[in-house]
């Protein structure tokens, strides 16, 4: 019997003296008392209860409770089981007690007692011989009632205006109890003047002095939720306050009503130390680039480490609505547990659990209007041919655009009726109209090609709840967005299934599945090359070419006929994923835990390209192809499909126990293994048969197929000891022995341990009397190595044979036509058999506090994360060798770092709440040890001492204004950079080491001639600042998030920034009309400058070196997200069944401040020939409704 409830309490001995309970007489004034005696009955209910008990516990026996929402019959039943102690009382006291939050670790049966009574009308008394413990009302004093009482009603409610039931209410001067029903509603009388106190578990209590107002509206704040909040850590959850790593963890609340395409995107400026970079994906469903704590090694596998539920997956999968929380683990400490695969940092996704409770059904939608962040103003094209006109006469010495074709494009633009568009025609096709001055028009590529805003929408339905024995947590979600593009079709939608059930299945055995598929789309009329060209021809179109015929239908030159000719690239993918897992417990506070990870995830590609259709004056159609497409004129088709299987198996196993109720000890022993297979088939064909139903038997042309399989494996056993002195002294050890299939066998394995301490200040007796000001005060340490795989290629240290087929226009693929050429099996390269793992030494020191009565919290770290063993050049061998060496285990790189987060929680008055928060981080990389002992190349290679993203550039002395001043600099040897003859306009450079040449010397590190480090691109002070309000329902949240300083160094050919440049790729913004002339000396702008490709070279290598002038700061400050919410009232919501209504508009990318370049954005420069020449990133205005019933 788990619980005895008797409708009568008998007199007992040891009971404390009469309980006493308030009673309406007739007068209304007195309390009356009415004695219960114990009889003999008990007597036998007691013995009964003895001989059922298994084995005798003491009060000082563990409890471990981590419950929301649990009622005190279940507390019962659950300290029962783990005490072995019964309980009794009157059933009807426990009705207006309503669910409680508990958060109880290895704490003792009083002190369990007393967490679920704080606050309470209730007590209990605790017999340990007879292992009962008996519950009964608070004694009360006789009272007797004020003549001037009036009645006094009202509600209670919680941060988020929602009804808290059974909250106790005591009329401090007569020390009277009420508690608000199961809508958080009171009556009662009291006299004006009364002071009630209103208090419940898990909230601070709170005040109010009755004057005229009888109407009262209460709303309690939450009590140190810092104190009590679970994080999730690896393989179990921690108090936040017990940590001793570097853990920053966020609600999946915060998450909400945020018009993102993924969890990654909705991540950014949320957390210290998490960088999110948008680089260039920002295409429909991409997701963003992640890295913790700055870069990590030379070879881009710094990646966290992504889990959700435990299962290794893409954040980009994860549905936000069905995120419960985020933990970012990001020390050795923290993340040493997850091993081979979590050298950089770990992200620990959890989604929503059912609950022991009736069915909940929620519903939650978000319509979004979407346009580009940024396009670049272009001139008009009267504008474009004066600048076209000078940059050619500065290299050539010839203008294109003559006086009256200028006079023309002029008179277009002021009435575009009156001039025809095609003054001269020389043929059917209009063959001379390429991208040259022969048209009249004044086309805004930008503007044609972008829509004005498009639209995106996403639905997510959920159902949870359960039993006793079965919780549940269904959901699915839809998102769709139909891209940016007027005339190309690019779509991406997404559907996500979520499904998570645990069973208990008996007292000592839990079964858990976890079950999760997406299926996501992308569509696009363009890959590859395609793409590329078609973003690289938006910038350098003419805008005097017009993308109409005359008989109105597009031009080649307007790329329409190419966006709308079939053509298609659609890439589908299949991720299917499930853990099942068994918790046993076969004794008290011993824990087994047998999981299995099973995932598949398929990619499915179709790429189609046809040629496009144009229309001569006579209406006659024509296929045609731009060479630089590479599109037969019959088309072409491929098809590929990749097959991704993971499989892991774990068991690990716990045990905690507690020592004279101060020292708790928690040990985790487990085992882990995991094996992927990847396998990938391409073919592809030419000249199509059809092309409404391409297929790769249905062409002529060409045939071609490629296959690749590959796999890996790591298996590892893991152990965890934690160590906790009554909160305030606290350890963890950790330690992993991993594998990894990408070594040889004496150099596979590796032990990687960790140890992280901590000391809660706080809880020193001599703090006690600063509890109020000093919730928490807790420094930490920690240090540890950790093992990374993923810089090793899989088969790096044994002998590969690539067979290959050579093929007309291409090698690699087997030809299956007659006389094709034999294939052959090639000679393995060099390997090394002694390449290891990569090891990452990390070191942390932390404090986390929180003050002035929970308002302030923060937490402030510094690190240092040095990575040794880096896969680099071997050493130098003989030249006669022939080939290149194998790489090397010689490298090593550290990094250097800091954390810094505040947030401030408060009350305005009693229905007006605010936050304030803001983070900055910031770190600095640097090579510690690499094979380049001349330190050749420094711009371009890694040496000692480099800092990771130095630019490399020349200092000026501002631009040549005279003839004289150009003759002076002609006077140093500038042959290196151009033979061409600087004149007034060009830019000036330093000859900086003074002989006499403009060089980059020798070009190893000491030795640079003039070129010297003029700035970094590593984004330093990463910052975010946010604030919310919340008043009567309604809420408006906003964050900025911005990087303090980094660098865009502009380099020859970008023609975003420069303008000028070959006579194809000229370039003409706003900004670039602000260049030099005798009339503008003091323009931003070098001369410009225009030739063939062949000869253009000589002329901006004058003007287009990367150097200090034109270094650019992409630093800036964009308002991330606005959301303005309105929580309808609960009696409304009432009404109509419903549990929550709440509905939002929210805002993506609002607003930036920057001091870069204008025709560029500061979240998409990347890498390349040309930053700036992909598709925007988008700015998105929302609607949305969150229901629950």
């Amino acid at each position: 019997m788990e619980l005895t409830v008797l409708s009568k309490v008998p007199r007992f001995k040891g009971l404390a003296a009469p309980i006493t309970m308030p009673s309406k007489g007739a007068d209304g004034k007195q309390m009356l008392f009415k004695k219960l005696q114990l009889t003999m009955k008990l007597t036998a209910v007691i013995m009964l209860a003895i001989t059922l008990q298994i084995s005798a516990k003491s009060v000082a026996q563990q409890v471990n409770i981590h419950a929301s929402g649990i009622t005190l019959p279940k507390v019962f039943s659950l300290l029962k089981q783990q005490t072995g102690y019964s309980f009794l009382c009157d059933q009807q006291l426990l009705q207006n007690v309503g669910p409680l939050k508990l958060q109880l670790r290895n704490v003792s049966l009083k002190e369990a007692l007393d967490a679920c009574f704080t606050g309470c009308s209730l007590t209990y008394v605790i017999h340990e011989k007879e292992q009962v413990v008996f519950i009964r009302r608070k004694p009360l004093p006789e009272v007797t009632v004020a003549d001037q009482d009036i009645p006094v009603r009202g509600k209670v409610t919680d941060d988020a205006s929602q009804p808290i039931p059974g909250v106790t209410i005591i009329v401090k001067r007569t020390k009277q109890v009420f508690f608000t029903n199961d809508k958080g509603e009171f009556a009662f009388k009291a006299a004006k003047s009364d002071v009630l106190e209103f208090t419940h578990m898990g909230f601070k209590s709170v005040e109010v002095t009755i004057s005229q107002q009888q109407e009262i509206t209460v709303q309690l704040l939450t009590a140190s939720k810092d104190l009590t909040d679970v994080v999730v850590v690896g393989y179990s959850t921690q108090k936040k306050v017990n940590l001793t790593g570097a853990v920053t963890a966020i609600k999946g609340a915060a998450l909400e009503s945020r018009a993102v395409v993924n969890a990654t995107q909705s991540l950014q400026g949320a957390v210290p130390g998490l960088n999110v970079s948008v680089g260039g994906n920002t295409k429909p469903g991409q997701s963003f680039n992640m890295n913790i704590r700055g870069v990590g090694n030379l070879s881009n596998s710094d990646k966290p480490y992504v889990l959700v539920d435990g299962m290794a997956m893409s954040l980009s999968d994860v549905n936000p609505s069905d995120i419960e929380s985020i933990s970012i683990l990001k020390d050795a400490a923290a993340s040493a547990i997850y091993g081979a695969r979590a050298p950089y940092g770990v992200i620990l996704v959890t989604t929503k659990q059912g609950k022991a409770e009736k069915t909940t059904l929620s519903y939650s939608n978000n319509f979004g209007a979407t346009s580009p962040v940024k396009l670049p103003q272009m001139v008009n094209s009267y504008q474009f041919a004066q600048y076209f006109n000078a940059s050619t006469f500065n290299a050539m010495g010839i203008r294109q655009y003559s006086d009256d074709k200028l006079k023309m494009l002029q008179d277009y633009i002021n009435d575009p009726t009156n001039k025809s568009i095609f003054p001269e025609v020389t043929d059917n096709f209009y063959s001379n109209w390429e991208n040259s001055a022969n048209g009249v028009a004044n086309t805004d590529w930008f503007r044609f090609h972008y829509k004005p805003y498009s639209l995106r929408q996403s639905h997510n339905l959920s159902a949870s709840g359960g039993n006793k024995a079965t919780q549940f947590y269904v959901s699915g979600g839809y998102y769709d967005d139909n891209g940016m593009m007027r005339y190309a079709d690019i779509n991406y939608k997404r559907f996500n299934f979520n499904a998570n059930v645990t069973s208990q299945l008996t007292s000592w055995a839990k079964l858990k599945a976890n079950t999760k598929f997406v299926q996501s789309r992308y569509r696009a009329p363009f890959n590859g090359t395609f793409e590329s060209l078609f973003f690289h021809n938006l910038a350098r179109m003419r805008p005097n070419v017009s993308v109409y015929d005359l008989n109105g239908n597009f031009t080649e030159m307007s790329a329409v006929p190419y966006l709308r000719s079939g053509s298609k690239d659609e890439v589908n993918g299949y991720n299917a994923a499930l853990l099942t897992g068994l918790e046993l417990q076969p004794v008290k506070n011993w824990k087994i835990f047998v999981d299995l990870n099973i995932m598949r995830d398929n990619t499915e590609e179709e790429v189609l390209k046809l040629p496009g259709v144009i229309y001569g004056i006579d209406g006659t159609p024509k296929y045609v192809n731009r060479s630089e497409l590479a599109i037969p004129i019959l088309g072409s088709y491929s098809r590929s499909t990749d097959a991704n299987m993971y499989i892991s198996p774990n068991i690990y196993t716990s045990y905690s126990y507690t020592l004279q109720n101060k020292h708790f000890f928690d040990v985790m022993l487990g085992f882990q293994q995991e094996k992927n297979t990847y396998n990938s088939m391409t073919g592809a064909a030419q000249d199509l048969i059809s092309s409404t139903r391409p297929g790769l038997s249905l062409s002529t042309g060409s045939q071609t197929v490629a296959e690749s399989r590959t796999h890996w494996a790591t298996r590892g056993f893991f152990g965890r000891l934690n160590y906790n002195y009554k909160g305030k002294y606290l350890a963890e050890i950790n330690g992993r022995y991993d594998g990894s299939s990408r070594f040889a066998a004496q150099n596979r394995w590796g032990f990687f341990p960790s140890l992280s301490l901590g000391y809660n200040i706080a809880e020193e007796p001599f703090m006690i009397s600063l509890k109020e000001q000093i919730s928490m005060l807790k420094l930490r340490a920690s240090y540890g190595f950790l093992g990374n795989q993923s810089g090793a290629g899989l088969y790096s240290f044994t002998q590969v044979m690539n067979v290959t087929v050579p093929q007309p226009g291409g090698t690699g693929t087997r030809w299956y036509f007659q006389n094709g050429r034999e294939a052959y099996i090639a000679a393995p390269d060099p390997f090394n058999q002694l390449v290891t793992w990569e090891k990452v030494e990390n070191g942390n020191l932390g404090l986390d506090f929180l003050l002035l009565n929970d308002h302030l919290s923060g937490s402030f770290d510094i690190y240092r994360r040095t990575t040794r063993d880096m896969l680099g050049p071997s050493l130098d061998i003989a030249d006669m060798y022939g080939g290149t060496p194998p790489s090397s285990n010689n490298a090593s790189l550290r990094t250097n770092g800091w954390e810094l987060s505040l947030s401030w929680k408060g009350r305005i008055t009693r229905d007006i709440t605010y936050s304030v928060g803001g983070l900055v981080s910031d770190y600095h990389s640097v090579v510690t040890s690499y094979q380049n002992p001349t330190r050749n190349d420094p711009a371009g290679s890694w040496y000692e001492g480099k800092q990771i993203g130095e630019i490399w550039g020349y200092r000026t002395g501002g631009l040549i204004q005279t003839a004289d001043e150009a003759t002076a600099f002609n006077k140093l040897n500038h042959s290196y950079l151009s033979a061409v003859a600087w004149m007034p306009g060009d830019v000036k450079y330093l000859d900086l080491n003074g002989d006499g040449k403009i060089d980059r010397g020798s070009n190893r590190l000491g030795d640079m001639g003039d070129m010297t480090i003029v700035g970094n691109t590593t984004p330093h002070y990463a910052y975010s600042f946010s604030g919310s309000i919340q008043w009567k329902g309604w809420g408006f949240n906003m964050m900025w998030q911005g990087i303090g300083k980094m660098n865009y160094a502009p380099k020859a050919g970008d023609a975003y920034f420069w303008g000028s440049g070959a006579l194809a790729q000229v370039t003409v913004f706003k900004q670039h009309l602000n260049y030099w002339t005798p009339d503008n000396p003091g323009a931003y702008y070098p001369n410009p400058y225009a030739a063939p490709a062949g000869t253009i070279n000589s002329f901006t290598a004058k003007t287009q070196q990367v150097a200090d002038r034109y270094m650019q700061s992409a630093a800036y400050l964009r308002l991330k997200n606005i959301v303005l919410s309105y929580t309808l009232p609960q009696v409304w919501v009432d009404r109509v069944h419903m549990k929550k209504c709440n509905i939002f508009i929210s805002g993506e990318n609002l607003l930036t401040i920057t001091k870069l370049a204008g025709m560029l954005d500061p979240e998409t420069i990347v890498g390349g020939v040309d930053p700036g020449k992909l598709y925007p990133l988008s700015k998105v205005y929302a609607v949305g409704i969150n229901i629950s019933m």
